[in-house]
């Protein structure tokens, strides 16, 4: 019985009953380092810098860490697929991948070929100009970097762009710009060429017309350089004086006129035919834009607020008294001074004037227009101004009786 007791105690000893660690039977994770063992954390191995087999952690274990993104153990080389650092092989990583990659300059990879070689942003070859061979992104290589010789040191046939002076051009700056000292043309940029020279040129049309939007100085029409651009501008005297015809908008000055005689409606019978009268009067005064001038008087269907410009400038009597600043000034019921002038430059005051319209450009009410300005019956009554007021009077004073005689207005448009 106690030789069986002994030797339970000394096989309880041998196999780490004891609370001490056995040195005759290594235990990974007991938390004590020993032989065989790099480490040992206890608990902690696989979390800490201890792997799970007792061993430091690290790129080339084997074993997939974390911080890692591949390990491959004794196959980590830098021309395989996990680099000697644990990671992925890639383009742009500087090594270069056996069979995959034909070159990796890392950074220095270049997004397109320039002739010169080297490695390309998917990690191949790029061709040199020079070699003798006519490679990807040449047109030519007659293997030397030499200009004139039919096949420039670019390695592309001649053309404007390729930043080499051939015959037929005076400047090539190596680009297709056209807002640049040396345009697409590979001539100097010049006003004139249809090409907008920045910081020099503020347009180019291309044209030699000086009343567009673009001055043969190849600067930007504008209110005030002395030249009317066409469909824009009624006039440009090239200074700043508002009242000498032609105002800082470019809206020139409006001639208004009393006709020289009076008639009685059917003389003239319509709006177009009184139109007429002042077109006539105009042209024998010799004003060059006769054909625009238009009678201040409406009918059943039309009236100046609906046939006239309205106009921005000034309404100004031949004398250069100034009627209105502008329609809208024209028609608010109060004018600057009365319109008491022919276009001749005689003293019509106080004389009538057939209408048919109320100050504010529109016709009267119940258009009392002696029947469309046709008639001179007895029973037909037309609605008439003064000459030479300058409140409402001037267009809507009194129905008269369409047998009388009264002048016209005469608007320039």
């Amino acid at each position: 019985m106690l030789r069986r007791i002994a030797l339970s105690t000394i096989l309880a000893g041998l196999l780490g009953g004891c609370t001490e660690p056995n040195p005759f039977l290594p235990l990974c994770g007991n938390g004590h380092v020993e032989a065989g063992e790099e480490c040992d954390n206890g608990a902690g191995n696989g979390e800490t810098d201890c792997s799970d087999l007792c061993t430091f952690r690290g790129c080339g274990d084997g074993v997939l860490q974390p911080e890692e993104e591949c390990d491959l153990g004794a196959q980590n080389v830098d021309d395989g697929a996990c680099t000697s650092t644990c990671r992925l092989a890639s383009c742009g990583d500087g090594l270069v991948h056996a069979g995959v990659e034909g070159c990796d300059e890392g950074a220095a990879n270049k997004d397109a070929g320039d002739g010169d070689g080297g490695c390309s942003k998917v990690c191949q070859p790029l061709s040199t100009c020079g070699d003798g061979l006519v490679e990807d992104g040449e047109t030519c290589d007659d293997g030397n970097r030499e200009d004139g010789d039919g096949c420039p040191s670019t390695c592309l046939y001649p053309f404007c762009g390729n930043g080499v002076v051939e015959d037929g051009e005076t400047c090539d700056d190596g680009n297709k710009a056209d807002d640049d000292p040396c345009p697409s043309t590979c001539k100097p940029a010049v006003c004139g060429d249809a090409f907008v020279h920045q910081g020099v040129e503020e347009c180019d049309d291309g044209n030699d017309a000086n009343d567009d939007a673009c001055l043969t100085a190849c600067l930007k029409a504008r209110c005030g350089d002395g030249v009317v651009q066409t469909g824009v501008e009624e006039c440009d005297d090239g200074n700043d004086d508002p009242e000498d015809g032609c105002n800082n908008e470019c809206v020139r000055d409006r001639l208004v006129f009393v006709t020289d005689e009076p008639m009685t409606p059917n003389k003239f019978g319509s709006l177009f035919a009184a139109d007429s009268v002042c077109r006539l009067t105009a042209k024998n005064f010799g004003h060059p834009n006769f054909e625009s001038f238009r009678a201040w008087l409406s009918d059943d269907e039309e009236s100046p607020a609906t046939r006239f410009v309205h106009a921005q400038g000034r309404y100004v009597l031949v004398t250069g008294e100034v009627v209105a600043e502008s329609w809208d000034d024209l028609t608010d019921g109060e004018l600057a001074h009365g319109i008491d002038r022919t276009i001749a430059g005689a003293l019509h005051f106080e004389k009538a004037v057939w209408t048919g319209t109320q100050a504010s450009g529109e016709a009267t009410v119940d258009s009392v227009d002696c029947e469309s300005w046709t008639s001179i019956a007895p029973q037909d009554l037309g609605r008439q101004g003064v000459s030479g007021y300058t409140d409402a009077i001037w267009t809507d004073f009194d129905s008269v009786f369409c047998a009388v005689e009264a002048f016209l207005y005469c608007f320039e448009q």
